[in-house]
């Protein structure tokens, strides 16, 4: 809610409560009867005291200048209670995301100021502040990837200009720089993305920290990097077009590098691939049925080849510049961990062989998915043709003489 990040309602004081009173008409009234009521009483004074008309001229004018003085030092706080006013209403929303430009403009026009008088000027640069502070995640937390959009929306609707806006965000770098680096870090992603190509000369992050372009590379990949893995998670092995366009447009939005997106994105498809794989072995060794394959090891089986066939496919697609960096067929060799999966996978492969030459006869239409699988799993084409050879020989034996 509003008051947890921008704090608690603002009173007024002194003349703030009159001025607040009154429309911007009846203050403008009101001064014109003080000081031709001073004025009057001015030229009173002076026709008493002074005797002559000059006299009591001089003493309405006197006095009315005097008032007039106080009027306008009236008038001057009208900004001030209007920044009060404008902190009350954003403070008291229940949703400060949903502020609208209309809704300030509304609160200045009440007031009769202007968004850019002293005062209202500086509650609008306090409360975005507040804002960005509040957005950014505490601790250790990731950034949820809303944070960007978020500060824009709420920037328009201040009405803020960058370079206004830009100094909250080094006043919150140095509350930051101070108490939590990864906040910081996170600050400079966030900031960068909100400004755009104007961020080089609007947020002189190396002036004001000392800190180096390879620091700042280093908080703009991280962080995207964290983001762009959760966006992944958003395709799946039916590879919908319409997301890896998507895909492709927010890793261009968090300016992450091509190659480190690719590199992402092969690692998802892997991980996909092996969850299949997981399940397919799962299936496979709790089998008690000598001699029968399952069904659901084939149905796995089928599922990699056939993502990574769609992989292959969206690739070498004449507009594939549109998707996501890293398409194309998958291959677990040289993987961290292969040496240590690949007794697995040749039990699966065997498999799945058996399956595919359960009638006794190897063409090319059963080698071709064999020798993809092959190099999905990556397994040697020794290793393969052993294994082929082996289930082949199986298969013979077991036909009757």
């Amino acid at each position: 809610k509003g008051e947890e990040v921008f704090g608690g309602r603002k009173e007024l004081t002194g003349v703030q409560p009159l001025v607040e009173a009154l429309p911007p008409a009846g203050r403008a009234v009101l001064e014109l009867a003080v000081v031709a009521a001073a004025a009057a009483g001015g030229y009173t004074l002076g026709t008493r005291y002074g005797g002559t008309r000059t006299t009591a001229v001089a003493g309405a004018a006197v006095l009315g200048a005097a008032t007039l003085a106080g009027a306008a030092a009236v008038n001057s706080v009208v900004p001030e209670v209007a920044a009060v006013g404008l902190h009350n209403y954003v403070a008291g929303s229940d949703d400060p995301t949903a502020l609208e430009a209309s809704e300030v403009a509304a609160i200045a026009s009440k007031y009769g100021v202007s968004t850019q008088d002293a005062a209202f000027k500086s509650e609008l640069c306090d409360l975005y502040a507040s804002f960005v502070y509040s957005v950014l995640p505490p601790g250790h937390e990731a950034l949820k990837g809303t944070e960007v959009e978020a500060i824009k929306k709420f920037k328009k609707a201040l009405g803020l200009d960058d370079v206004d806006a830009a100094n909250m965000h080094m006043a919150i770098g140095r509350r930051l720089y101070r108490e939590r680096l990864d906040a910081f870090q996170k600050l400079i992603f966030v900031s960068n993305l909100v400004f755009g190509d104007a961020s080089d000369f609007i947020l002189p992050w190396k002036h004001l920290f000392g800190i180096t372009d390879y620091q700042i590379d280093i908080a703009m990949r991280e962080n995207a990097k964290i983001l762009y893995a959760l966006e992944l998670k958003s395709i799946g092995r039916g590879l919908d077009i319409g997301t890896l366009i998507e895909v492709r447009r927010v890793q261009l939005a968090y300016k992450l590098f091509d190659e480190v997106a690719a590199d992402m994105f092969k690692e998802h498809a892997k991980k996909l691939v092996q969850e299949n794989i997981s399940s397919a072995l799962s299936i496979l060794k709790s089998n008690t049925s000598a001699g029968n394959i399952p069904t659901e090891v084939i149905s796995e089986v089928n599922s990699i080849l056939a993502f990574n066939k769609l992989l292959t496919v969206l690739s070498k697609f004449p507009q594939g510049d549109r998707f996501a960096r890293g398409l194309g067929p998958i291959s677990l060799a040289g993987d961290f961990d292969h040496d240590k999966m690949v007794g697995d996978l040749k039990i699966l492969y065997a498999a799945y062989t058996t399956e595919v030459l359960s009638d006794g006869r190897l063409d090319d239409e059963k080698l071709g998915p064999l020798n993809e699988l092959r190099n999905i799993f990556g397994l040697g084409k020794r290793e393969a043709e052993a294994i082929i050879e082996g289930v082949m020989s199986d298969v013979k034996s077991q036909v009757p003489a």
